[in-house]
């Protein structure tokens, strides 16, 4: 896919002032396979000889000998497909300037002055055959500049260039080894790159390198949108990282949508092997910091029902028990409510309305869950008010859509009217995936007063809610979650077998894991059908086919497009997480027809 680049970080080994063994490092990291189909592969500054030449920039000699190491390195790079930027110093009218030089198929694109941190280098008054600093490159569509500058200039300069409209900043360094600095450095980077919406390299040099009175340390960090998609730390031998950067990511994330002027474009190769990037199953956790992230999600959850009942002055929620997931979700953020605001957790009213596809399970669960909570508890069974409305209405059709959304809707208005005899509000727990699916009843579990669930999917949800069991947010009800967290998603609709549940959504529609990624590159990064197929394949290759990715994918897209008239009505909500489908933040036609999705999917199967 030609929105995939690939980019190798190359840190050699140096021989301080001897630039052909220099050399012999570069191209033992430029004969790897990895590095070979690389679209861009940079080196550190002056990466064939050192910054601790000191004195020696002066001498001619050195200098001859950086740019005979330049030109094997152009040899070398004769028929490769992708840019090389190797550093070095060169004599420009008299004197030693350090430099970035860009090399593609065997040819010197460009020059790139760098500036200096300790060696004695020109860093002004450079002659016309050097480039300006930031001069842009361009590999497909995705844009890049270089940039060398001390630490104390790097938040200013990557801001800069990123006002270009730049997606990748390469930054080839060449740091003294100072304790604490190099986490200071990434972590200022990571908040740039977030912030920006932009990719960042920094490849820093100095693996051979202990010259008086500094130490070095090679290590590189690759950086896209804020998360670190590679790591390498040097130690005393050279190394290298390969990752594919993806531009639809970038460019959904970018700040600054300027078109730069490029100097120089090459085209991408599209027959990589693999995808040298690692694809989350899991996308709406992060990797790292995953506790403290489900915290501040029910903090958030917790903070906005509560502000909502101080703001319209209502003291009490209703809310439906199921046994299930989603309730119990919204129950415990009902009970951070309460619990925040000084209210006795008896102004939750918690109801469970036991029905025709009500299992024994998820009935236990709801009754030891309520018990557990210290909440007003209600049960209200609703099979004869079910079947005394389907005859009133003369349905005598067996158990279809009809007989399982008549009890959807009947529980909806025992709700409404509870929370009209309390003075309370009905708080409903309908979540991010079933909202992506339109799979809710309209006029039933549709219908609610203010959604706590609305921003997190389903395995969100399931991480959540042990997260808060298990770590004593709410204490006591650990051994129910882990019941309810076995219990199969369900709407309960359909008779059960000997107490059994026989409808379990996922036989409907599939795993929500595979509906929850589709959800999260789709809303996300805008991702085309084919690209988000060509991810998941990758992420579920060992659960699932290809086919039966390419099902489920065709499924998502046709109830994604019809389910829209429901989402524009959706109850009131606050937007607590980065994806979600509340009208503020997300909004398409509610007639929208699927057929430009599906057919990217079948061109790609083609």
């Amino acid at each position: 896919m030609n929105s995939i680049i690939r980019l190798t970080a190359a840190i050699n080994k140096v021989n301080c002032g001897n630039p052909q063994d220099c050399l012999e490092e570069c191209k033992a990291l430029l004969a790897d396979h990895s590095v070979g189909d690389s679209d861009i592969t940079v080196f550190p500054r002056l990466s064939l000889c050192s910054p601790s030449c000191g004195n020696l920039f002066h001498s001619p000699l050195l200098l001859e000998h950086c740019a005979a190491a330049l030109g094997d390195m152009q040899s070398l790079c004769v028929g490769r497909e992708g840019y090389v930027i190797v550093g070095l110093a060169i004599d420009d009218m008299g004197k030693p300037v350090s430099v970035m030089a860009v090399l593609y198929k065997g040819e010197l694109i460009g020059l790139i002055p760098t500036f200096d941190n300790a060696a004695p280098l020109v860093n002004e008054g450079f002659s016309q055959q050097l480039l300006p600093a930031d001069t842009v490159f361009a590999v497909g569509d995705l844009r890049f500049c270089i940039l060398s500058c001390g630490i104390s200039g790097l938040a200013v300069r990557v801001t800069e260039l990123a006002r270009t409209g730049c997606d990748l900043i390469l930054i080839p360094s060449y740091f003294p080894a100072v304790a604490g600095q190099e986490e200071e450095v990434i972590s200022l980077l990571s908040g740039l790159s977030r912030s920006l919406g932009i990719a960042i390299a920094l490849v820093n040099g100095g693996v051979g390198d202990t010259s008086f009175p500094y130490v070095y340390r090679g290590f590189t960090s690759i950086l896209e949108c804020g998360n670190e998609l590679a790591y390498v730390q040097a130690g005393t031998v050279s190394a290298s990282c390969t990752v594919d950067l993806d531009l639809d990511i970038i460019r959904s994330q970018k700040l600054y949508s300027v078109a730069p002027t490029v100097y120089h474009s090459i085209i991408p190769g599209t027959d990589k092997p693999g995808l040298l990037r690692n694809v989350d199953r899991n996308p709406f956790l992060p990797s790292v910091g995953k506790a403290e992230y489900l915290t501040d999600l029910y903090e958030l959850a917790v903070r906005s029902l509560a502000a909502r009942l101080e703001n319209i002055g209502i003291s009490k929620v209703v809310l439906g028990i199921s046994g299930g997931l989603d309730s119990t979700a919204a129950l415990l953020i009902c009970v951070g409510a309460m619990d925040l605001l000084e209210l006795p957790r008896t102004n939750i009213i918690a109801i469970t309305m036991p029905g025709f596809g009500t299992s024994d399970q998820t009935y236990f669960n709801a009754l030891q869950l309520m018990e557990a909570l210290g909440v007003t508890k209600r049960d209200i069974p609703i099979r004869r008010a079910v079947t005394d409305h389907l005859e009133d209405i003369e349905h005598r059709a067996a158990k279809d859509v009809v007989y399982e959304n008549a009890q959807a809707r009947e529980r909806a208005q025992i709700l409404l009217d509870i929370a009209n005899a309390v003075s309370g509000i009905v708080v409903g727990s309908g979540d991010l995936s079933e909202e992506a699916l339109g799979f809710s009843t309209f006029g039933g579990d549709h219908l609610a007063n203010y959604n706590v669930n609305v921003c997190f999917s389903k395995t969100v949800l399931r991480e959540l809610v042990w997260h808060i069991a298990s770590t004593g947010i709410i204490s006591g009800i650990e051994d129910t979650v882990r019941n309810v967290l076995e219990t199969p998603v369900s709407p309960e609709l359909l008779p059960p077998e000997n107490g059994e549940i026989t409808q379990k959504t996922e036989d409907i529609l599939g795993p929500y894991e595979l509906h929850d990624f589709f959800t999260y590159y789709f809303l996300r990064y805008r991702m085309r059908p084919s690209k988000i197929l060509f991810y998941a394949s990758i992420a579920f290759s060992e659960s699932f086919s290809p086919d039966f990715i390419r099902e489920k994918l065709r499924l998502f897209f046709s109830r994604f497009c019809s389910a829209q008239f429901k989402r524009s009505c959706a109850p009131d909500a606050a937007s607590i997480a980065p994806v979600n489908l509340l009208g503020v933040n997300f909004q398409i036609p509610s007639d929208l027809d699927p057929s430009l999705f599906l057919q990217d999917l079948e061109e790609s199967e083609a």
